[in-house]
Parts: structure tokens; sequence; C-alpha cells
């Protein structure tokens, strides 16, 4: 009987561990940027999520990465309210995409496919890469 406890409650805490970070929500694109076109002299805010659902806010500027613009492209660097996290994003016409830092975890957001208007905000699996002994014999 102990066995067989230890056994499920073994599988629940590795299914907890091994699943990502993530969290999905609502996000309007088209009126951010009908709001941010409108409202050009004022310093714009982003409001989204982070993995664990908590609302961030976002203080952000445009950043140009190019002499020539790209039309319906625009690329945003900013730091959070509270002053912790720094993000970067691009907006186009129709999605949002990008990734913020957070205390050393680098912390991606994008469209969910197929779903209008569904974002999702998540910390990817770490892989590891190269070999494990990667030295000549």
């Amino acid at each position: 009987m102990k066995k067989t406890i230890l056994l499920i409650l073994l599988f629940f805490f590795a299914g907890l561990y091994s699943q990502n970070t993530e969290y999905q929500f609502k996000f309007d694109v088209k009126k951010f940027r009908k709001e941010y076109i409108k409202n050009k002299k004022y310093p714009p805010q982003l409001k989204i999520f982070g993995p664990d659902g908590r609302e961030l806010i976002f203080n952000i500027a445009e950043s140009k990465t190019s002499e020539q613009p790209v039309q319906n492209i625009n690329t945003f660097k900013g730091v959070s309210a509270d002053g912790t996290k720094i993000i970067s994003f691009i907006l186009t016409k129709t999605y949002l995409s990008g990734s913020y830092a957070d205390q050393g975890t680098e912390i991606y957001f994008g469209p969910v496919a197929n779903k209008k208007d569904v974002y999702k905000v998540y910390i990817p699996v770490k892989i590891q890469n190269g070999q494990e002994q990667d030295f000549v014999k």
C-alpha cells in the first residue's frame, strides 16, 4: 500500500515538475496599434501577463532597428513599471511577439496558433546542447 501511494505521488510531482510554465491571455493588437499611432506624443504602456498569470505593465518606447523603416512593423524596448524587468518586442498589423528578462530568466510571448487574439507567455524548457564529454581522448 505504501509503495502504491509513493508511486502515485512520484508520478504526480514528476508531472508537475516537467510541465512548461505557460499562461494564455487575450490581447487586441489592432486596438493597441491604433492607440499607439493616435497618442505618439505620450509614452505608451504595454499590459501583458507573466507565466504565473500576474498582470505586468511595461513602459515602452519605439526602438529603431534600421535607417529605413519597414512598413507596419514596429520594434519596442522598455522596462516594467516596478523597474525589475526589461522587455523587447515587435508589433505588426496582426500580431505581437517578443520577450522580457526577469531576474536572469528569459520569458517569451507570442500568438497562439489558430486562436484569434489569444497569446501565450512562457518559459521554454532548457535544452542541453553540445556533448556531455566535450574533449578529445
